[in-house]
C-alpha cells in the first residue's frame, strides 16, 4: 500500500531541533555579551538612577553661550607643543560620551526605567567588583604569589606535556595529564612559587640563582613523571590494550 504522506523520520527531527538549539545557545551568547558591554558602558556613563530618570526638560536643557571677547587673545603668544593632539582626543572622547548620554536622555522614560536603569545596576556592579578584586588582591603580595603559581604551573604542565608526547607519541593526553600527574606539578608549582617568596629575605644572591634552581627541580621532576608515563605505556603494551587517542 503507497503512502501519500511520507512519515518523517525520528533522525531527521532530531537533526533540526539540534541545529535549532545551537542557534539558541549562539543568540544567547551574544545576547549576554551584548547586555554585559552596554551595562558597563551605561555604568560608566551616568552617576546613579536618579541621572537616569530626570526629566527630559532637564536633559535638554542648554546653558546661554558664553562671549569672550578675541582681542584679549590676539597677541597671546603660541605654545608650540604636543598637547593639542591629547586635547584633540579627549575631546573626540568626550564628545562621543556626550552623544551617547543625549542619546539615552531622548528614549521614553518608561524605557529608561525598565531597561537603563538595571544596565546601568549591573554594569554598576561589575566595575565594583573588578575594583574590589584589583584592590584586594591584584595589588597585594597574595596576588603576586598566586599569579607566580599559576604562571609556573602552566609553564610546567606545558613542558611535561610536550615532553611525554614527543617521548610517547601513541600515548593520549589524558593519560600524560592524569590526576596525579597534574596534582605533582601543581605541588612542584606551589614549592617553587614559596622558594620565590621567601629565599630573597635570607639569600640575597637568590634572584642570580632562581633561573637554576627552577631548571634543576623543574627537570628533575619532569624527568621522573616522564619514565612513569614510560611504565605505564609499558603496562598498557604488555596487557595488549592499545592506548586510546587523544
Amino acid at each position: 500500500m503507497s503512502r501519500k504522506h511520507p512519515r518523517v523520520t525520528r533522525g531527521s527531527t532530531d537533526g533540526h531541533s539540534g541545529e535549532l538549539m545551537k542557534v539558541r545557545k549562539t543568540a544567547l551568547k551574544g545576547l549576554t555579551t551584548a547586555a554585559v558591554l552596554a551595562s558597563l558602558i551605561v555604568g560608566s556613563t551616568f552617576s546613579g538612577p536618579a541621572d537616569i530618570i530626570e526629566d527630559q526638560e532637564a536633559a535638554n536643557y542648554r546653558p546661554a553661550p558664553i562671549v569672550l571677547d578675541a582681542d584679549e587673545f590676539v597677541n597671546a603668544p603660541v605654545d608650540d607643543d604636543d598637547d593639542g593632539d591629547a586635547d584633540e582626543q579627549k575631546g573626540v572622547k568626550t564628545g562621543a560620551v556626550a552623544r551617547f548620554r543625549q542619546a539615552v536622555m531622548q528614549l521614553p522614560q518608561s524605557v529608561r526605567i525598565l531597561i537603563i536603569t538595571p544596565l546601568w545596576a549591573l554594569g554598576t556592579a561589575i566595575m565594583t567588583v573588578i575594583s574590589f578584586l584589583w584592590n584586594t588582591l591584584f595589588a597585594s603580595p597574595l596576588a603576586a604569589f598566586i599569579a607566580s603559581f599559576a604562571f609556573g604551573f602552566a609553564i610546567l604542565t606545558g613542558l611535561f606535556a610536550a615532553t611525554a608526547k614527543m617521548l610517547f607519541p601513541d600515548l593520549p593526553l589524558r593519560k600524560i595529564l592524569s590526576k596525579r600527574n597534574v596534582l605533582i606539578l601543581g605541588c612542584l608549582a606551589l614549592l617553587l612559587s614559596g622558594i620565590d617568596a621567601v629565599a630573597p629575605m635570607y639569600w640575597h644572591q637568590y634572584p642570580l640563582a632562581a633561573a637554576l634552581v627552577k631548571l634543576v627541580l623543574g627537570g628533575t621532576v619532569i624527568g621522573i613523571l616522564a619514565k612513569r608515563t614510560g611504565k605505564l605505556l609499558d603496562k598498557l603494551n604488555i596487557k595488549g590494550l592499545p592506548p586510546a587517542a587523544a
